[in-house]
């Protein structure tokens, strides 16, 4: 199931909540953080429970509440059924009347099967919207299989005054636990970034996969916390471990299967929420003073955390679920005879309808779940197109990053990985890297290579890759990246694209022109004290002088000069009265990176706008 897009929106009228289970068998990894403020976060949508089933009581104390004493904590929802909250909608006084007598009547012949007494008595209000319902000693004793019976049933209750259940869980493994896998409707995972922690997960992991593989409509999310700085802190074995861990966080995934008539289709499905709740002093004051971080503080990374991830709670419940979800408060009347009755009509015909013939759905990859729309591509390749091309574009419009030969040949592994595992049966299957005419891949973001400084440097990279008429063009070279190992840096960008591919100018200006054994045929753009000037053409479309407009051809792609390959070389110089680099005319100018003439036309157009 897809993540929450950030421009999805989610109606509070379709929106039916849940029950979260907040689970892991080692301790010290947040879940009682987790549950708390996911709790508070929840409760700014709709009603929201915490119920803290772990016996050291963290939740309750983070609440600045007390523990509960005998009969008045969460055992008791294990310990007797409570009663379904009854509304009279009969406006006649003696049918509404006789409805209570019967309702009475029930509780007592049948209590132990439609429950007695108010769940209420148990909660403990914390803030407008949110309750507890707190810890308590008795939570020492091992359930029998009539309380987890209980337990299920007043779940049940809670959901007709709740819209969202938080359950706080001990760090253990029993039978409550996995009771609790199956009635929720999410089950998350808090895990810290450590090594220990994440070793610890993957024997849990275990031992929750044997459990979903027995029940399907098991739902698993796991979710980073209390992370530690930034990635690039000055902590370097710490941060490794770190990035190690995200790594192999990522790569965890489950199945989802769909049946139609034409077989059976696998869905790998992500399990990791793509968002890290970061390491905060202002989390342990906050819980000192037993609040939540809503109430300590109004505004802040932590909060921002939270908030998102009550986003994505709400995302997941909100999708198609396994056919248990209740609504909540419904303000319909029950009685225990119709409950009675409706539960043996679902034990006869069944709790889940057929499904429908129809085509099965194309598998997809786990990175189309996490990329936001648009954030990845599909292209059929025609006979001799070469992968490493398509590779290389992808590397640099995903990246913003000139890749090595050994990550291009990693990237196209996984690329063919993922569309063996994702093909369909009547599709090929690719075993090499030349790809046979006529099929489609599709290309993700790579996950083995990254860039702290994508997000500002794709819109640069895009912009030069636009300049060539070419859909694949890619940069191959970009500003000094090359010369640390004693050669010459490289004073410029370089698009590679196909021989011939038009080049248009991003600037207007007067046509200057070059030409030499090192830069090939040369076509400069003089203007307001600046060059633009673009090395290794085959065709120049102006002369000396000429005056050149915005967005005209200039010139196509060649490989004159010293270059190893059709591309061109962009260059950006400001005028100098000194010795510059490069002379163009009787004019000296001083060779600059050309990302800085991306940012002087960027900051001229908002100019513009004002």
């Amino acid at each position: 199931m897809g993540e929450c897009p950030e421009n999805t929106l989610i109606f509070t009228d379709t929106d039916d909540g849940g029950i979260i289970h907040i689970a892991n068998i080692k301790g010290g990894v947040g879940k009682s953080t987790v549950a708390t403020n996911l709790a508070a976060a929840l409760s700014q949508r709709g009603p929201s429970l915490c119920i803290d089933f772990d016996v050291q009581g963290s939740a309750t104390v983070a609440f600045g509440r007390a523990i509960g004493d005998e009969g008045n904590s969460s055992w008791e929802l294990l310990r007797k059924r409570f009663a379904a909250p009854g509304n009279n909608v009969s406006s006649d006084p003696f049918f509404a009347r006789f409805r209570e007598r019967m309702a009475e009547a029930e509780k007592r012949v049948f209590g132990s099967i439609v429950g007695s007494g108010s769940i209420r008595a148990l909660i403990v209000p914390v803030r407008p919207g949110l309750d507890l319902i707190p810890a308590g000693s008795a939570l020492f004793n091992t359930p029998s299989g009539v309380q987890l019976s209980n337990l299920r049933f007043n779940l049940g209750v809670c959901r007709e005054y709740f819209k969202y259940i938080v359950i706080d869980t001990p760090s253990v493994w029993n039978s409550l636990t996995r009771l609790l896998y199956l009635v929720s409707d999410l089950n998350l995972i808090p895990v810290t970034l450590n090594a220990l922690s994440t070793k610890s997960l993957r024997e849990y992991l275990g031992n929750v996969r044997t459990l979903a593989q027995r029940y399907p409509h098991t739902r698993l999310r796991i979710v980073k916390n209390e992370v530690f700085g930034r990635q690039n802190s000055k902590v370097m074995g710490k941060t490794r471990t770190m990035n190690e861990n995200r790594r192999y966080l990522e790569n965890l995934c489950e199945q989802v299967t769909f049946t139609g008539s034409d077989g059976v289709s696998f869905l790998p499905q992500s399990i990791m929420f793509d968002l890290e709740i970061p390491e905060s002093s202002i989390i342990r004051n906050a819980q000192d003073e037993g609040m939540s971080v809503y109430q300590y503080q109004q505004y802040g990374n932590v909060n921002k955390a939270f908030d998102e991830l009550a986003k994505r709670v709400q995302f997941v419940l909100n999708s198609t679920a396994g056919g248990h979800r209740r609504r909540y408060a419904s303000g319909r009347t029950k009685s225990g005879v119709l409950a009675v009755a409706c539960a043996l009509l679902l034990f006869i015909f069944g709790t889940h309808p057929p499904i429908g013939p129809g085509i099965a759905p194309r598998p997809v990859a786990p990175q189309q779940l996490v990329v936001p729309s648009g954030g990845f591509f599909t292209h059929t390749f025609s006979r001799g197109e070469s992968i490493h091309r398509l590779a290389k574009y992808a590397i640099c419009r995903f990246r913003a990053t000139v890749p090595s030969w050994h990550e291009v040949n990693e990237y196209i592994d996984e690329v063919i990985t993922i569309h063996n595992l994702t093909r369909r049966e009547n599709e090929p299957r690719i075993t090499a890297h030349s790809i046979p005419d006529g099929v489609s891949l599709t290309f993700y973001p790579p996950a083995e290579i990254s860039n702290d400084r994508e997000r500002h440097l794709v819109p640069v990279y895009h912009y030069f890759v636009t300049r060539v008429d070419d859909p694949f063009a890619y940069v191959t070279g970009d500003w000094c990246e090359r010369g640390t190992g004693g050669g010459k840096p490289h004073y410029g960008i370089d698009v590679a694209a196909n021989r011939g591919s038009r080049v248009f100018a991003p600037m207007s200006g007067r046509a200057v022109l070059l030409a030499n054994n090192l830069a090939g045929r040369t076509l400069g753009i003089v203007n307001d004290g600046s060059v633009l000037f673009f090395c290794h053409l085959d065709k120049r479309f102006f002369a000396e002088g000429d005056f050149v407009g915005q967005g005209e051809a200039i010139g196509t792609i060649g490989t004159t000069g010293r270059t190893s390959g059709p591309h061109v070389h962009i260059g950006y110089g400001i005028r100098s009265q000194g010795r510059g680099d490069v002379t163009f005319g009787n004019a000296r100018y001083r060779v600059t990176d050309p990302k800085l003439f991306f940012y002087r036309e960027k900051y001229f157009e908002r100019l513009a706008d004002k």
